[in-house]
């Protein structure tokens, strides 16, 4: 008997940002501090693999019915949402990159998981990450790119022209008074 899947409650739906926000921002927080300051990259990388323990945890105690409820995406058939099993997919991708990178981090310091971390960090995480970002951005972007009139698009350029000119303006004056800073000259 297959159980049917509601819509999160209000809990659950704020458990759910939470999770994204604490593991978006430590894993961004894991890339900046990288090579530079290895102490907040160990930390970040700790409470990644937190929030990941967290996130299973929660999917195993949740009952059958709750959209915390972790399982394998069928291959083709929508949910009856009306979702694509891209998204399940991608999701499963990302969230297993994610943890190997964890994980492999872990080990890389104790057993010499050095480059196996760095390759699933620097290599294949990204590709996920930013897959993810497109498959999310796609669909309201067509949405409101099918609104558009030739005359709107006219508009949008001109503007972007003028933002995009300022803004080069904007760098080249930083640029030049930062300088002699640079050089020391100053």
């Amino acid at each position: 008997m297959m159980t049917k899947s509601r819509k999160p409650n209000r809990f659950e739906m704020t458990f759910l940002m939470m999770f994204h926000g604490v593991l978006t921002g430590s894993i961004l927080l894991t890339y900046l501090s990288g090579d530079d300051v290895y102490f907040l990259h160990k930390f970040a990388g700790y409470v990644v693999c937190a929030a990941l323990f967290v996130r299973l945890a929660a999917a195993l105690v949740v009952p059958k019915s709750s959209p915390l409820r972790l399982s394998l995406p069928k291959l083709f058939v929508r949910r009856e949402g009306g979702r694509s099993p891209v998204f399940a997919w991608m999701a499963v991708a990302l969230i297993t990159t994610t943890a190997a990178a964890a994980l492999s981090g872990l080990l890389a310091d104790s057993i010499g998981f050095k480059d196996l971390h760095e390759g699933l960090a620097e290599g294949i995480l990204p590709i996920f990450i930013f897959g993810h970002m497109a498959l999310v951005l796609w669909r309201p972007l067509v949405r409101r790119l099918s609104n558009v009139t030739a005359e709107d698009a006219d508009r949008i350029v001109t503007q972007a022209t003028v933002v995009g000119s300022q803004l080069t303006a904007l760098l080249l004056s930083v640029v030049r008074r930062a300088k002699p800073y640079l050089q020391g000259t100053r």
